[in-house]
């Protein structure tokens, strides 16, 4: 597994809400208001770190 890789799920930090206008990071979807999701914090290219969201039940990873 690639470092940095946010697919793997012993990344994610903790289960929260993510602000207005994310998407989610594997099925790419909006996340609706109020909606728990699992973030994670992937290394920006020469910045800060950028923080990815994922459904907590995504349909991209159940089938």
């Amino acid at each position: 597994m690639a470092t940095g890789d946010t697919t793997d799920a012993r990344r994610w930090e903790y289960t929260t809400y993510a602000p207005k206008g994310e998407r989610c990071s594997a099925c790419l979807r909006p996340i609706r208001s109020l909606e728990r999701v699992h973030r994670a914090s992937t290394p920006g290219p020469p910045g800060p770190a950028a923080a990815v969201y994922r459904h907590t039940a995504c349909p991209a990873e159940h089938g």
